[in-house]
């Protein structure tokens, strides 16, 4: 018998298929909150979902910050941690993808831990978290995703420090907002390439559980139902923009995928890899599992113990080898799937190859299906998605 080990996130409720301005209501009224704060982007902030969250709280709504930058700059952080901090927020709603949902739990640790610059910022990615953080009294977040990344369900942040071109990860059970809303209509403002892309991204979660070293029976369970909603819901979204029910099945997909990686399985390197070409390159969350999971699954062929072949069956390519099958949806999709469409190419590699080594050490990736030697391991991959 294997052991093994489960982490029961620490979330209250996953709320779908409801109005996002009802449920935060609800939530609000149930919890006798009156003072929110809401952070987004400047691409929401004019938009139908923002303004009928506004119309619905009135005057609980006490404070807005709608300028977080993808892949969530530590000065965004700040600025929203302001924002909140002055307007007494007891809630923060993280309305976005995962770029504002990161940044959304950061802003909460700056305020437990009273973090007001980039050196408390730096001590906290360090692991120097206040000996009694748990204790701290401190709004939670409601996360309304308007995209598939999945970051709402997860108590890991990664935040950019734009001077070092790094993005550092920030692990701590209580980031993880509290409540979820998943409210297919929410993802009706996000622009089809970056809903599909971080379908992607969200399929990647699925694959990188089953076909990890530290696979679980749960998460194995969650990614093989992950799979085929993620596939039928995204290729419904092609066919049809306007289908309600892909788009709900995306959703519930994406949580599904992230099950697995949220309960303690740790996945490999197109994630690892990912947050690096991210941060120094400016490729989009979404794109860099596009380019990165076909090559990344071709290196771990032979290590397979035929999981891939179940992730090709279960995405609807059953017989194909999974790198293939995952290219040809990616292209289904009208997505980039090599390096070079996103701008990368070997004159990145030292710099890719150097902080990936750095990331793939860290627990939450270092479950690739074959094990990553040295740099010369990362730069094989990186041929073979070029």
């Amino acid at each position: 018998m294997t052991p093994g080990k489960f982490n029961v996130p620490r979330q209250k409720a996953v709320v779908w298929n409801t109005p996002a301005a009802d449920a935060i209501m609800a939530h609000m009224q149930a919890e006798g909150l009156s003072r929110a704060v809401l952070l987004s982007t400047r691409s929401l902030q004019d938009t139908a979902l923002l303004d009928g969250i506004r119309r619905t709280l009135g005057g609980r709504l006490a404070g807005e910050y709608t300028q977080v930058g993808a892949h969530s700059p530590r000065p965004a952080v700040l600025a929203g941690a302001a924002a909140a901090r002055d307007c007494g927020a007891d809630v923060i709603l993280a309305v976005g993808g995962g770029s504002v949902v990161d940044a959304a739990k950061i802003v909460q640790a700056c305020l437990w831990a009273d973090v007001r610059d980039e050196g408390g910022m730096a001590a906290l990615a360090d692991g120097t978290w206040p000996t009694d953080f748990d204790r701290r009294a401190g709004p939670r977040i409601v996360a309304v995703p308007t995209t598939l990344s999945a970051a709402e369900f997860t108590p890991l942040a990664g935040i950019t420090d734009p001077a070092r071109g790094v993005k550092d990860l920030y692990l701590h059970p209580l980031l993880v907002p509290e409540i979820v809303v998943l409210d297919p209509a929410a993802t009706l403002y996000t622009p089809e390439w970056l809903l599909t892309s971080t379908g992607i991204r969200a399929m990647d979660h699925a694959t990188a559980t089953l076909c990890s070293t530290g696979a679980t029976p749960y998460g194995d369970a969650m990614a093989r139902a992950a799979l085929p909603m993620l596939a039928q819901g995204l290729r419904g979204l092609r066919r049809a923009p306007d289908d309600m029910e892909a788009r709900s099945r995306c959703l519930i997909g994406a949580w599904f995928a992230i099950s697995g990686p949220v309960s303690g399985v740790p996945v490999g390197a197109s994630h690892g890899i990912g947050r690096v070409i991210g941060a120094a390159f400016g490729v989009a969350h979404g794109h860099t599992s596009c380019v990165l999971m076909p090559g990344v699954l071709r290196w771990n062929r032979e290590a397979d113990d035929e999981r891939q072949a179940e992730v090709a069956a279960l995405i609807g390519a059953p017989g194909q080898e999974a790198s293939a099958a995952v290219a040809a949806l990616v292209a289904e999709l009208g997505l980039p799937g090599r390096l070079s469409e996103v701008g990368i190419d070997r004159a990145a590699f030292p710099t890719i190859v150097k902080h990936a080594m750095v990331m793939l050490s860290h627990p939450t990736t270092a479950g690739n299906q074959r094990r990553v030697g040295d740099e010369r391991d990362v730069e094989e991959m990186l041929t073979l998605c070029l």
